[in-house]
């Protein structure tokens, strides 16, 4: 084949693979699915703290969040497991499912701490950024389908964000990640949380890094980076704030 000819071949497979990558590969039901064996394999393997307060507080600060949540993917209720792990991580699987490991309390020091990354992960859930990883995985290695959910297939797990043997949470994309911020610090704003917490949380993790970056910061932007662009929305966040506490949102979370 000429180097023209091989040239037209290659354009022509990239567009064939972007146009692949918008056809629906994996419906919602699928994801929740996909997500809900992760979340039950993950349950088996790491402990589950039994704290009667800690499991109230994390879960009034997630249940605040996701009362003002809109989930179009068919979640009907959310399961909230908190995990005895000194890693400083949390995060939810499509499904509608929420981990929180308890390190991470030790650096959210509030619940509006707390609840900015708690948002943050239910952004990547409703944006079905999971699932946009697992369909470009799908075209990019040619798969017509995914046979087994996370636990039997690395794919799978992969793009749901987790890591071997589901001890590390990967990183999504630099753009899935803002877009996770945007969406969690609106979140926790309409719910009725500080979001000028979530820039102190951030500082918090810097604070707490030393040499090694806490696992949570690992997989995300650098501090400064999301730092700044949490200040961008700032304003609005405010906004949204002050209209959910006129309408008696105020969430005490102890």
């Amino acid at each position: 084949m000429n180097p023209m000819k091989r040239a037209i071949a290659s354009v022509f497979g990239v567009l064939l693979i972007f146009s692949c990558a918008s056809l629906p590969l994996v419906d919602d039901a699928q994801m929740n699915e996909m997500g809900a064996e992760a979340f039950e394999d993950i349950k088996s393997k790491e402990q589950i703290e039994t704290s009667a307060y800690l499991n109230k507080y994390v879960k009034c600060v997630a249940n605040n969040i996701l009362d003002v949540t809109q989930d179009n993917t068919g979640v009907e209720k959310w399961e909230i497991v908190v995990f005895r792990n000194n890693a400083v991580n949390a995060f939810a699987l499509p499904g509608g499912k929420i981990g929180v490991y308890t390190g991470l309390l030790q650096v959210a020091k509030n619940q509006h701490q707390l609840a900015a990354v708690i948002g943050h992960e239910v952004g990547h859930v409703i944006k079905q950024h999971g699932k946009a990883r697992v369909q470009t995985a799908m075209v990019t290695e040619g798969l017509l389908s995914v046979v087994q959910g996370a636990s039997e297939n690395p794919m799978v797990a992969q793009a749901l964000g987790l890591g071997a043997q589901y001890g590390v949470m990967l990183p999504f994309s630099r753009s899935h990640e803002t877009e996770a911020d945007e969406v969690g610090i609106k979140l926790m704003a309409m719910a009725g949380f500080d979001p000028q917490e979530s820039v102190k949380l951030w500082q918090n993790m810097a604070a707490a890094g030393g040499d090694k970056p806490p696992e949570l910061m690992s997989t995300h932007p650098s501090d400064s980076t999301r730092i700044k662009d949490l200040q961008s929305n700032m304003t609005d966040a405010l906004a949204l704030r002050q209209a959910a506490q006129s309408q008696g949102k105020n969430p005490s979370c102890q």
